[in-house]
């Protein structure tokens, strides 16, 4: 099939929103007065943020003349992923620091995934700090590091605050991606030995920090990675022997299918199909596939979700009227799938109605994608484009390269050989996830 490929899309979805830290600092001394720090701390801090991928904000960014700053102040408090507090001589006696430190503290206490981290600066002493305004927030329970001039002048964090970035990075990962969060929630029932032990197969750089080490693994384990042909052992499923047997049996499952999803269906195809999830109208795509479970696999992939789009295979009749009676049965199975009556329904919008609850519906949930086993033709994609421009064509063939030029995707796919060890690994995975029949034992003589 000689397709005319689309442009190649810039990713499944937009990029997530940075982490957002407040920084709680005083800067009441003059700018130009030459003992104070504050200024110049703040701007290399927020500098550095920014650098590091976060979203840096402070009172100036968002307080304007005659605004409830407490109330404003604390929104921002609460819209935030970690508050640093820039403390100083002048933040130990600001009565505004001390308010925003109470409400990051309190959140600190009630979320453990909140981080409230004191950046101590060089002109403070440690024995000033219970006779400050500050001694309320007991400080000594809260994560302080020292920042020295010299890595104030050259622009550089503390190592022991850029520990605490790459936690909270790794938590926002998990907050702005669902597969993620379901993965990282699934290994909680994992004992951490086994979780090291996975995360050492998987070769996870260093050994992480209790609290980030299922987020390191499940960042691990939804990494796309080259099938290991035998007789050598695969390392993805060798992790997933290490964690699975000591899950629950759902958890396991949800670990077991998204991981091996997420190693195996390119990452290009998830990229193509979200692009066409985006687009207002006009979306059809073709996937060479043979086996069972490919098509479902692309479409979890392609969600970003722990499950896949909804998808409804229509099937193709036969006759002259093939493309009318088409329309009509894709029609009817969306209908049907929607709980939509208004076809039958005087009072109900007709096809204008319909068209509104697949709108809602791809904003709500992702689009509904139609499976069609047949080779697309120029006309057959014409009039499916014009009487469905609110669906996802997928046209499902057995081979790439052959049939009519098209404007169409053709999806990423897999090779034959490439299927079969898909179908394989998920069926071990399966196996260790307690989903699935294992294997007969080896017949032995007696």
């Amino acid at each position: 099939m000689t397709i005319r490929h689309i442009p190649d899309p810039r990713g499944a979805s937009p990029t997530p929103p940075r982490p957002r830290i407040f920084v709680s600092h005083s800067t009441r001394a003059r700018p130009d007065a030459v003992c104070c720090r504050c200024l110049d701390a703040r701007e290399a801090l927020v500098a550095q943020l920014a650098a590091e991928g976060f979203e840096a904000v402070y009172d100036k960014d968002f307080l304007r003349s005659g605004d409830a700053w407490q109330q404003e102040i604390a929104l921002e408090l609460h819209r935030s992923q970690a508050t640093v507090l820039l403390l100083s001589q002048h933040a130990m006696e600001s009565a505004n620091v001390g308010y925003e430190a109470g409400i990051a503290d309190g959140r600190r206490r009630v979320d453990a995934r909140y981080r409230f981290i004191a950046l101590k600066l060089p002109d403070v002493r440690r024995a000033d700090l219970p006779t400050s305004t500050l001694k309320a927030i007991h400080l000594g329970e809260v994560d302080m590091c020292d920042w020295a001039d010299d890595e104030i002048t050259g622009g550089r964090l503390p190592a022991k605050l850029r520990a605490d970035l790459d936690q909270i990075r790794l938590w926002h990962l998990d907050r702005s991606s669902p597969t993620r969060y379901a993965v990282t929630a699934a290994l909680d029932g994992a004992y951490e030995d086994r979780l090291r032990a996975a995360a050492d197969v998987l070769g996870v750089c260093t050994p992480p920090a209790p609290e980030v080490l299922r987020e390191r693994l499940s960042e691990a384990l939804l990494t796309e990675r080259v099938p290991v042909p035998p007789p050598q052992p695969d390392p993805l499923v060798r992790a997933l022997g290490e964690v699975l047997p000591v899950l629950r049996p759902d958890p396991a499952y949800t670990v077991a299918d998204l991981s091996v999803v997420y190693a195996r269906i390119p990452a290009l195809a998830a990229a193509q199909l979200g692009e066409l999830g985006a687009c207002a109208d006009g979306r059809v795509a073709v996937l060479a596939a043979t086996r069972d479970g490919t098509l479902r696999a692309y479409l979890l992939r392609a969600s970003g979700r722990p499950r896949p789009w909804p998808h409804l295979e229509v099937t193709v009749p036969a006759g002259a009227r093939m493309a009318a009676d088409l329309v009509a049965a894709i029609r009817d199975a969306v209908a049907d799938y929607l709980g939509y009556d208004g076809y039958d329904d005087p009072e109900l919008a007709g096809e204008a109605g319909f068209r509104d609850v697949l709108d809602a519906h791809g904003l709500e949930t992702g689009p509904i994608v139609v499976v069609i086993r047949h080779l697309p033709d120029v006309a057959l994609v014409r009039e499916l484009r014009v009487c469905f421009p609110r669906l996802l064509l997928l046209f499902l063939t057995d081979r790439t390269g052959t049939g009519a030029a098209i404007e169409a995707i053709e999806l990423a796919p897999l090779t034959r050989s490439g299927e079969g060890e898909l179908k394989r690994t998920h069926r071990r995975a399966m196996q260790l996830a307690g989903r699935a029949e294992a294997p007969n034992p080896p017949w032995r003589p007696a």
